[in-house]
C-alpha cells in the first residue's frame, strides 16, 4: 500500500530513506521508494524540491543511466538561487560521481574538490566516509596510490562507527586491498580483500562480491599465481556482471593460456573478443588481439603490440600504454634489442 506522504516530516523521513536505500546500493526499494516520491513532487517545498533532484541524479547513477542523471542536475539547478551549503555540496558530489562513472577522473576529482570546500556542512559520519570513499576512488584510478590510500584510511575510519556500516566498510576495504596491490603488499592486499569478500557473501549483494572475486583474481594474477586466480575469476563470472565481464574474461583467457589449458583459454578469448566487437569496444578489442597474439600468434606478436600500444596512446588511455610496454620493454630486452627496450621502457613513464 503506497505511504500519504504529503505531510513534510514524512516527506523528509521517505527522503532519508531513499537517501540509504541508494548509499546501500539496494535498487529494487530505490527505484520503489523513487516512483513514490515521484507521485507527490508537487506537494514538495523549494528545499525538499532540490533534495530531490540531486538524490535523483545519484540515484540515475547507479542505474547506470548517465543521460536523465545529468537531467536531474539541471533540474536542480534552476532553483540555484535557493542553494544553502549543503545543496552545494550535494550539487557538486554528484556532479564529481556523474564524471566517474565516465571514467574522465580528472573532471570528477575537480568537483570533489569543489564538494570538499562544504564539507563542515555534514555531521552524518555516513556522508563524509562516502565522499572520502569517492575521493579514494578516484586517486587509484589517477594512479595517486598515496592519496587514494589517505582518503580510503578516512573513509574507514567513519565507517568503522558501527557494525550497520558494514557494506560501506567492505567497499573500503576492497579498495585498500587494491592500493596494497599496486605497492606490491600482497599480503595486506590479500587480508582486505578476503575480509570484504566475507562481507559481501555474507549480506548477499552480488555485484561487490564478483568485484571482489575479480580483485582477487588480479590479485593471484599479479603475484603469477594463475592456478589460483581462475577459481576467483570463474566466481566473478559466475556473478553476470556485465560491467566488469570484459576484464574477467580477459584475465581468465590469460589464466588458462599459463596453465596450459590452450582449449579453454581460446574459448574464453573468443567470447570475449565477440562482444568486444559487438559492444564497440575498441579498448577491449585491442586488449583481447594482443593477448592472442602473445599466446598463439608469436610471428604477428611485435607487430600488433606496437600498434595497440599506438592505439591506446591516440585514445589517452595512458594506463594500458604503461602495462603493454612494461611487457614489450622487457621482451626486447630479453632480446638484446636496446633502443626499442628503451623506447618502450620510456612509455612506461607516461
Amino acid at each position: 500500500m503506497e505511504r500519504n506522504i504529503s505531510n513534510h516530516l514524512t516527506i523528509a523521513a521517505v527522503m532519508n530513506e531513499w537517501a540509504v536505500s541508494i548509499r546501500f546500493d539496494h535498487k529494487e526499494s530505490a527505484e520503489s521508494i523513487h516512483k513514490e516520491l515521484k507521485n507527490h513532487i508537487n506537494a514538495f517545498d523549494v528545499e525538499t524540491l532540490i533534495t530531490y533532484y540531486l538524490l535523483e541524479s545519484h540515484h540515475y547513477l547507479t542505474r547506470r543511466d548517465t543521460e536523465h542523471s545529468m537531467l536531474s542536475l539541471e533540474n536542480a539547478k534552476e532553483y540555484a538561487i535557493h542553494f544553502n551549503d549543503t545543496h552545494r555540496y550535494f550539487l557538486h558530489l554528484a556532479e564529481g560521481i556523474f564524471f566517474y562513472d565516465k571514467r574522465d577522473y580528472q573532471s570528477a576529482l575537480l568537483y570533489f574538490e569543489k564538494a570538499e570546500n562544504y564539507i563542515e556542512q555534514l555531521e552524518d559520519p555516513v556522508w563524509i566516509g562516502e565522499f572520502h570513499l569517492r575521493k579514494a576512488m578516484t586517486f587509484y584510478f589517477l594512479d595517486v596510490t598515496n592519496l587514494s590510500v589517505l582518503h580510503a584510511a578516512r573513509a574507514a575510519k567513519e565507517f568503522s562507527s558501527s557494525d550497520s556500516l558494514e557494506f560501506l566498510l567492505a567497499r573500503t576495504e576492497m579498495l585498500q586491498g587494491a592500493n596494497h596491490m599496486d605497492q606490491l603488499n600482497y599480503e595486506p592486499a590479500e587480508a582486505f580483500l578476503l575480509k570484504a569478500l566475507a562481507t559481501f557473501k555474507k549480506i548477499g549483494n552480488q555485484n561487490y562480491l564478483s568485484s571482489a572475486n575479480l580483485n582477487l583474481g588480479v590479485l593471484y594474477t599479479e603475484r603469477d599465481l594463475p592456478a589460483a586466480a581462475i577459481p576467483y575469476l570463474n566466481a566473478a563470472l559466475q556473478g553476470k556482471q556485465d560491467r566488469i565481464k570484459l576484464k574477467i574474461l580477459y584475465l581468465l583467457a590469460d589464466c588458462y593460456w599459463k596453465t596450459n589449458q590452450p582449449s579453454k583459454a581460446m574459448e574464453i578469448y573468443k567470447e570475449g573478443f565477440r562482444i568486444s566487437i559487438e559492444e564497440d569496444n575498441m579498448i577491449k578489442k585491442w586488449e583481447f588481439a594482443m593477448l592472442h597474439k602473445k599466446h598463439e600468434d608469436r610471428l604477428n606478436f611485435e607487430s600488433v603490440w606496437q600498434e595497440g600500444i599506438d592505439y591506446f596512446h591516440h585514445v589517452e588511455d595512458f594506463y594500458n600504454v604503461r602495462v603493454f610496454s612494461k611487457e614489450l620493454a622487457h621482451y626486447y630486452t630479453e632480446k638484446k634489442e636496446y633502443e626499442l627496450a628503451l623506447k618502450y621502457y620510456l612509455l612506461t613513464l607516461k
